[in-house]
């Protein structure tokens, strides 16, 4: 997976980068209730990365993604459940 930039945008301790993540959805994808096998789709959804600093440092990240346009690009989201492995 590779992630292109758009834009970023910096106030104060806040900078917030507008991207998407690309690539080809080969191994298994982790998710809070069970794990999609590999499809073999490709994908291009749309982010938001948060970084929070201090003192020029890290303090947290947070990504946000477009799931529901990730996973209906991987072809899942019609019926989620039955993709999920066991």
């Amino acid at each position: 997976m590779h992630r292109e930039l758009y834009d970023l945008y910096a106030t104060d301790d806040v900078v917030v980068v507008e991207l998407s993540l690309n690539g080809t959805h080969q191994g298994p994808l982790a998710l809070p209730n069970g794990t999609i096998p590999a499809t073999g789709k490709k994908m291009s959804a749309p982010c938001c990365d948060v970084f929070r600093l201090q003192d020029g440092k890290v303090l947290s990240f947070n990504c946000y993604t477009a799931a529901t346009i990730m996973l209906g690009q991987l072809g899942v989201l019609p019926n989620l459940q039955v993709a999920f492995a066991k």
